[in-house]
């Protein structure tokens, strides 16, 4: 295991630009995502991506260092698509919403568009095998406060300060720590258990921040 751990930390080459290469790689990512979620981690190989693809498997090297490089792509490639459509119906919510009721409304919307993805808990899986949790953070951290967090602030509380980094963080991995469980969880019953346990720990959490916030706006 601790070989595919940091085998996975290369990861892929950089996003080529010229959008013929763009789409190849594209392609090898939705492949990988399409083969994870009919016959989970096991199915993927480099070359039934490639041939899925109608590529060489040299090509699948030319993009990604290696098998754990395409899976983890794959897996970053589901978590973008779930934040861009949580943060499209943030845009949407009322602003004079309660924060604490948006950030319910933010909760649902976020786990029913992981739980909409076919390959999502079968990438997550594999993610969290390869990947160091504090390598995954630092990539969280730009998706999620950069892209959910921070927005939800500015709009649900407009008049705070910046709010404190390291407590974006913590709200981050807390949440995401708790979510990841519920996800790879398939017996209903917990389910329900640690989606009320993430609701109860994200409201406490969210409202230390704001309290915090207005005690330092007060000071």
């Amino acid at each position: 295991m601790e070989h595919g751990r940091f085998s996975g930390l290369a990861e892929s080459a950089p996003t080529p630009r010229q959008p013929r290469a763009q789409k190849t790689r594209a392609a090898l990512i939705e492949a990988t995502e399409m083969l994870v979620a009919r016959g989970g981690e096991a199915a993927v190989t480099t070359s039934r991506v490639a041939a899925v693809c109608g590529v060489s498997v040299g090509s699948v090297y030319r993009y990604f260092a290696d098998r754990d490089a395409l899976l983890l792509a794959a897996y970053d490639d589901t978590v973008a698509r779930i934040v861009a459509t949580c943060a499209a119906a943030l845009d949407k919510l009322d602003p004079t919403l309660p924060a604490d009721k948006a950030a319910r409304v933010m909760l649902d919307q976020y786990l029913e568009a992981s739980d909409a993805v076919p390959a999502h808990v079968g990438l997550l899986r594999v993610m969290r095998r390869l990947r160091p949790v504090e390598h995954d953070q630092g990539q969280a951290e730009d998706r999620i406060v950069g892209g959910l967090l921070g927005p939800f602030l500015a709009r649900f509380a407009p008049g705070m300060r910046t709010p404190d980094p390291h407590a974006l963080a913590f709200l981050n991995a807390l949440l995401g720590t708790l979510v990841d469980l519920y996800l790879v969880e398939e017996r209903a019953d917990i389910r329900r258990r640690l989606r009320d346990d993430i609701e109860a720990h994200m409201v406490l959490a969210l409202g230390r921040i704001l309290a915090r916030a207005s005690d330092e706006d007060g000071a």
